[in-house]
């Protein structure tokens, strides 16, 4: 699955504020040391916001803190706020009627591998991968 920018701006910026610890920053220092565009981060963390996720005070001195503690943020939730509903497997048939979704072996392939991924972002928080290690036990996982 290739997730879009805003998901991986959005993680990244949760995990930033989970590393600050209650601290509140602005989005032009979370997106300096995220080095991306303020102005596209800025639509990232209000959707953040609107969800429920960061806590946001406006002002001069406003900023962003996060919502919930690190530990029950799930990959999941972010995932959830930025991409399609419709998985990872668009039907190339969908424009024609397909009339046989219901019993196709591709769907029913790509549905079972994305239910799958889907309970591996349920399991994950920002706290777990706030870990530097994670790289490491990723690799691991693979060998």
């Amino acid at each position: 699955m290739k997730t879009s920018r805003k998901t991986d701006y959005g993680i990244h910026a949760l995990m930033i504020l989970a590393k600050k610890d209650g601290e509140e920053l602005s989005v032009n220092e979370i997106a300096e040391i995220e080095n991306v565009s303020a102005s596209y981060l800025a639509k990232v963390m209000q959707d953040l916001s609107n969800h429920n996720i960061v806590s946001s005070s406006e002002g001069k001195q406003g900023g962003y803190t996060l919502n919930l503690p690190p530990e029950e943020i799930t990959l999941a939730q972010v995932t959830d706020i930025f991409e399609a509903e419709n998985g990872v497997f668009d039907c190339v048939d969908d424009l024609h009627g397909c009339t046989i979704r219901d019993r196709c072996k591709i769907h029913a392939v790509f549905s079972r591998a994305y239910q799958t991924m889907l309970s591996e972002l349920e399991a994950t928080t920002i706290a777990d991968i706030l870990d530097p290690e994670i790289k490491d036990n990723v690799n691991k996982m693979g060998s």
